[in-house]
Protein backbone atom coordinates (compact mmCIF):
# COMPACT_ATOMS: atom_id res chain seq x y z
CA UNK A 1 0.00 0.00 0.00
CA UNK A 2 1.47 3.39 -0.91
CA UNK A 3 2.03 6.25 1.52
CA UNK A 4 -0.84 8.47 0.32
CA UNK A 5 -3.42 5.68 0.38
CA UNK A 6 -2.30 4.55 3.85
CA UNK A 7 -2.47 8.16 5.06
CA UNK A 8 -5.98 8.56 3.68
CA UNK A 9 -7.15 5.38 5.43
CA UNK A 10 -5.56 6.52 8.70
CA UNK A 11 -7.29 9.92 8.42
CA UNK A 12 -10.65 8.17 7.93
CA UNK A 13 -10.04 5.87 10.88
CA UNK A 14 -8.98 8.72 13.15
CA UNK A 15 -12.03 10.69 12.02
CA UNK A 16 -14.27 7.80 13.09
CA UNK A 17 -12.50 7.71 16.46
CA UNK A 18 -13.15 11.41 16.97
CA UNK A 19 -9.51 12.52 16.82
CA UNK A 20 -9.23 16.26 16.21
CA UNK A 21 -6.05 15.91 14.16
CA UNK A 22 -7.53 13.46 11.66
CA UNK A 23 -6.83 15.81 8.75
CA UNK A 24 -3.17 16.17 9.73
CA UNK A 25 -2.51 12.43 10.15
CA UNK A 26 0.51 10.97 8.44
CA UNK A 27 1.04 7.26 7.87
CA UNK A 28 4.40 5.85 8.91
CA UNK A 29 5.76 2.48 7.87
CA UNK A 30 5.70 -0.01 10.75
CA UNK A 31 8.26 -2.47 9.47
CA UNK A 32 11.23 -0.28 10.45
CA UNK A 33 12.38 1.06 13.78
CA UNK A 34 10.01 3.59 15.32
CA UNK A 35 11.17 6.12 17.86
CA UNK A 36 9.31 5.94 21.20
CA UNK A 37 9.14 9.76 21.08
CA UNK A 38 6.81 9.57 18.06
CA UNK A 39 3.95 8.20 20.17
CA UNK A 40 1.75 10.39 22.32
CA UNK A 41 1.66 9.22 25.93
CA UNK A 42 -1.84 8.83 27.31
CA UNK A 43 -2.79 11.14 30.18
CA UNK A 44 -3.43 8.18 32.47
CA UNK A 45 -1.24 5.15 32.14
CA UNK A 46 -2.19 3.02 35.17
CA UNK A 47 -5.89 3.72 35.71
CA UNK A 48 -8.88 2.93 33.54
CA UNK A 49 -11.65 5.36 32.67
CA UNK A 50 -14.74 3.74 34.16
CA UNK A 51 -16.40 6.62 36.06
CA UNK A 52 -15.49 5.24 39.50
CA UNK A 53 -12.37 7.30 40.24
CA UNK A 54 -12.41 11.06 40.02
CA UNK A 55 -9.81 12.82 37.88
CA UNK A 56 -8.06 13.89 41.10
CA UNK A 57 -7.92 10.29 42.37
CA UNK A 58 -6.58 9.03 39.04
CA UNK A 59 -3.93 11.75 38.95
CA UNK A 60 -2.90 10.99 42.55
CA UNK A 61 -2.55 7.28 41.77
CA UNK A 62 -0.57 7.96 38.60
CA UNK A 63 1.88 10.14 40.56
CA UNK A 64 2.10 8.17 43.84
CA UNK A 65 1.23 4.55 43.06
CA UNK A 66 -1.42 4.17 45.76
CA UNK A 67 -4.87 5.42 46.61
CA UNK A 68 -6.71 5.58 49.93
CA UNK A 69 -10.48 5.04 49.82
CA UNK A 70 -11.74 5.73 53.33
CA UNK A 71 -14.61 3.69 54.80
CA UNK A 72 -14.75 1.39 51.77
CA UNK A 73 -15.26 -1.76 53.85
CA UNK A 74 -17.88 -1.75 56.59
CA UNK A 75 -16.89 -1.89 60.26
CA UNK A 76 -18.83 -5.15 60.59
CA UNK A 77 -16.80 -6.78 57.79
CA UNK A 78 -13.52 -5.47 59.22
CA UNK A 79 -14.45 -7.00 62.57
CA UNK A 80 -15.23 -10.36 60.94
CA UNK A 81 -11.91 -10.36 59.03
CA UNK A 82 -9.99 -9.39 62.18
CA UNK A 83 -11.68 -12.17 64.19
CA UNK A 84 -10.79 -14.75 61.53
CA UNK A 85 -7.19 -13.51 61.40
CA UNK A 86 -6.93 -13.79 65.21
CA UNK A 87 -8.32 -17.35 65.04
CA UNK A 88 -5.64 -18.23 62.46
CA UNK A 89 -2.92 -16.65 64.62
CA UNK A 90 -4.03 -18.67 67.65
CA UNK A 91 -4.07 -21.89 65.63
CA UNK A 92 -7.84 -22.37 66.02
CA UNK A 93 -8.24 -22.70 62.26
CA UNK A 94 -5.73 -23.63 59.55
CA UNK A 95 -7.02 -24.17 56.05
CA UNK A 96 -4.98 -26.54 53.91
CA UNK A 97 -2.03 -24.99 52.05
CA UNK A 98 -2.13 -21.76 54.07
CA UNK A 99 1.32 -20.52 55.05
CA UNK A 100 1.68 -18.60 58.31
CA UNK A 101 4.89 -16.63 58.85
CA UNK A 102 5.87 -15.48 62.28
CA UNK A 103 8.30 -12.76 63.25
CA UNK A 104 11.14 -14.72 64.82
CA UNK A 105 12.10 -12.01 67.31
CA UNK A 106 8.55 -11.64 68.57
CA UNK A 107 7.67 -15.34 68.39
CA UNK A 108 10.57 -16.15 70.76
CA UNK A 109 9.53 -13.44 73.19
CA UNK A 110 7.06 -13.53 76.04
CA UNK A 111 4.03 -13.21 73.76
CA UNK A 112 1.65 -16.14 73.51
CA UNK A 113 0.60 -17.06 69.95
CA UNK A 114 -1.49 -14.10 68.82
CA UNK A 115 -1.78 -11.55 66.05
CA UNK A 116 1.39 -9.87 67.39
CA UNK A 117 3.53 -12.86 66.43
CA UNK A 118 2.23 -13.37 62.87
CA UNK A 119 3.73 -11.14 60.19
CA UNK A 120 2.22 -12.74 57.08
CA UNK A 121 -0.48 -15.18 55.98
CA UNK A 122 -0.15 -16.49 52.44
CA UNK A 123 -2.42 -18.61 50.27
CA UNK A 124 -5.55 -18.01 52.34
CA UNK A 125 -7.92 -18.62 49.42
CA UNK A 126 -9.23 -21.78 51.14
CA UNK A 127 -10.28 -19.79 54.20
CA UNK A 128 -13.82 -18.82 53.26
CA UNK A 129 -14.04 -15.85 55.62
CA UNK A 130 -10.70 -14.22 54.76
CA UNK A 131 -11.10 -14.84 51.04
CA UNK A 132 -14.50 -13.16 51.18
CA UNK A 133 -12.55 -9.89 51.44
CA UNK A 134 -11.15 -10.54 47.95
CA UNK A 135 -14.67 -10.89 46.55
CA UNK A 136 -16.38 -7.89 48.15
CA UNK A 137 -18.16 -5.91 45.42
CA UNK A 138 -16.98 -2.63 46.93
CA UNK A 139 -13.35 -3.80 46.69
CA UNK A 140 -13.69 -5.24 43.18
CA UNK A 141 -15.31 -2.04 41.93
CA UNK A 142 -12.05 -0.21 42.68
CA UNK A 143 -9.70 -3.02 41.64
CA UNK A 144 -11.35 -2.92 38.22
CA UNK A 145 -10.18 0.71 37.90
CA UNK A 146 -6.61 -0.61 37.67
CA UNK A 147 -6.94 -4.07 36.11
CA UNK A 148 -10.08 -4.11 34.01
CA UNK A 149 -13.03 -6.47 34.49
CA UNK A 150 -11.27 -9.86 34.31
CA UNK A 151 -10.10 -10.11 37.93
CA UNK A 152 -8.54 -13.32 39.23
CA UNK A 153 -6.77 -14.10 42.50
CA UNK A 154 -3.49 -15.80 41.62
CA UNK A 155 -1.93 -15.46 45.05
CA UNK A 156 -3.33 -14.24 48.34
CA UNK A 157 -1.26 -12.54 51.03
CA UNK A 158 -2.16 -10.72 54.21
CA UNK A 159 0.63 -8.63 55.72
CA UNK A 160 0.30 -7.84 59.42
CA UNK A 161 2.21 -4.92 60.87
CA UNK A 162 1.49 -4.80 64.59
CA UNK A 163 1.65 -1.41 66.27
CA UNK A 164 4.93 -0.26 67.79
CA UNK A 165 5.62 -1.96 71.11
CA UNK A 166 6.37 1.39 72.75
CA UNK A 167 9.97 0.40 73.49
CA UNK A 168 12.06 3.03 71.80
CA UNK A 169 15.44 2.36 70.25
CA UNK A 170 18.44 4.07 71.72
CA UNK A 171 21.22 5.05 69.33
CA UNK A 172 24.61 5.77 70.87
CA UNK A 173 27.42 7.25 68.85
CA UNK A 174 30.85 5.88 69.73
CA UNK A 175 33.66 8.40 69.84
Amino acid sequence: MNQSRAGARLRILLGHLGQRSAGAAVAHPTSGAVSPNSFQTPQFQYTRDNNVLSLEQRQFYEENGYLVIKNLVSDADIKRFRNEFERICKGEVKPEQMMIMRDVTIAKSEYAPSERTVSKVQDFQEDEELFRYCTLPEILKYVECFTGPNIMAMHTMLINKPPDSGKGLLFVRKK
